[in-house]
């Protein structure tokens, strides 16, 4: 009778623990299907997008950077004109070479129904107000959603605005153009194919020509030179390349920094080249970013500017001051291919994280870099917007706080702390600069600037 009972016992534990482990697993399959089920591959597997249609949270409370505003010298300025709650992320910017008050900032929109596209914002009045314009004129085969926008100025005006277009297969490149400055596109040309799969794509123009790059068969170009019409066949510049950044310097010169698993690079084509005959350097060694106690994704994007005087910089986030959080490092170059060694440009002593730099340099020659900042939250969670500027391009006097208000990347109903954006953007005008960010102030995400005067500029 004994030996029932001890029987009749074990049992009994032997299928209470199966049931456990078979709730454990549905719980746990359940966790993955909802992971499943919140991203979506665009073109690169490790670029990952909230899925098309996913629900809102019912249960979610907004979550607000603790703290009071602080006051500073220049004004925070939403730039998409809603007052929804869809998201608006990833910014670039560009500023007409012709007219330093007219900006025009491309960004991701999140859409109510869960879909996503590209949008443009303009100001005409260096920042002050915005519109807001649609890019994404010829949804191809149906394909609604778009993200990473890149925009660029053409020698003759016009505004091209190149983005990818994905879902449910791998994306294509599309390339707009604009003859009234960002307000209305008249055309629309597609770069690439949906034969193939391309993804963040980043454009330049210069010589005439428009330079576009993205993520296909390595790191990618082809070039355009009828305003965008049609492209040349695209070139794979380097196999293991990725996260492009072109800039044209006054030579005509094309210099496209991109990273791989190790390196930051830069593939350099002198204007008297052939067309796609790229000579590639070694910028850096690069170090993956420790980890971090937010879920946003963050990875090493090259920022990149060229001076009036050739000078070239690039700017990225890395992790190798382990103990020291994240870092912003820059280093330069006068002529491509030998590289300053990198310097260290936040200046706090602690272990927060500096991501997402942009970088940008004006007529007068002086290096702004801009980036996403931890240091003011113990947590290191929430964010600000911290600057630097050098004047002679090596000599940065310290770090200047942009946001009047921090932003908790939580804080958001739609991507809720999943993405705030792979980047930010920052601009130069005359006299001025202009670093872009996303900003959750309003209990969702918005794209924010800071029209910064930096004096006449020589």
């Amino acid at each position: 009778m004994q030996k029932r009972k001890l029987y009749l016992f074990i049992g009994l534990i032997a299928m209470l623990a199966m049931v456990a482990a078979g709730i454990a697993g549905v719980q746990y399959s359940a966790r993955q299907a909802a992971q499943r089920s919140s991203v979506q591959a665009s073109g690169d597997p490790d670029l990952l997008v909230p899925a098309v249609g996913q629900a809102r949270s019912a249960n979610w409370q907004a979550q607000p950077a603790k703290g009071s505003p602080v006051t500073l010298t220049w004004p925070n300025t939403k730039v998409n004109p809603d007052n929804g709650t869809v998201a608006q992320n990833e910014p670039f910017a560009a500023v007409n070479p012709s007219n330093s008050q007219h900006l025009v900032v491309g960004a991701n929109q999140w859409n109510a129904d869960g879909s996503f596209s590209v949008a443009a914002y303009v100001s005409f009045n260096g920042g002050k107000t915005w519109a807001a314009s649609q890019p994404y004129i010829n949804h191809n085969a149906g394909r609604l959603n778009a993200a990473d926008a890149t925009v660029a100025f053409g020698r003759d005006g016009s505004v091209y605005f190149a983005f990818v277009a994905f879902s449910p297969a791998p994306g294509a490149v599309a390339v707009s153009r604009s003859v009234d400055g960002g307000l209305t596109w008249a055309s629309q040309s597609w770069a690439t194919s949906f034969t193939g799969s391309a993804d963040k794509p980043a454009l330049a123009a210069g010589n005439g020509n428009l330079y576009l790059y993205y993520q296909g068969q390595g790191l990618q170009g082809s070039i355009s030179a009828n305003n965008g019409s049609t492209w040349s066949t695209a070139t794979t510049i380097d196999a293991a390349g990725r996260n492009a950044a072109p800039v044209v310097d006054a030579g005509g010169n094309v210099n496209v920094f991109y990273t791989t698993s190790t390196s930051l690079n830069v593939a350099r084509m002198a204007v008297s080249a052939s067309i796609a005959s790229y000579q590639i350097n070694t910028v850096s060694n690069i170090v993956a970013l420790q980890p971090r106690p937010t879920q946003y994704r963050a990875n090493i994007y090259p920022a990149a500017a060229v001076s009036p005087n050739g000078t070239l910089y690039v700017a990225w986030a890395d992790g190798r001051n382990a103990g020291h959080g994240n870092d912003i490092l820059i280093s330069s170059s006068s002529n491509g291919s030998s590289w300053s060694a990198p310097a260290v440009v936040n200046t706090d002593s602690g272990a927060a994280d500096q991501l997402m730099p942009a970088l940008t340099v004006g007529s007068d020659k002086a290096v702004t870099v801009a980036w996403l900042d931890n240091r003011d939250d113990p947590a290191n969670v929430n964010y600000n917007i911290y600057m630097a500027r050098a004047i002679d391009g090596k000599n940065f006097a310290g770090n200047s706080r942009v946001t009047n208000v921090a932003s908790n990347p939580n804080n958001d109903p739609q991507l809720q702390g999943s993405m705030i954006g792979d980047y930010f953007a920052i601009a130069a005008g005359n006299g001025a600069v202009y670093p872009f960010w996303t900003d959750t102030r309003n209990n969702n995400e918005d794209i924010y600037t800071a029209p910064i005067s930096t004096g006449p500029q020589q």
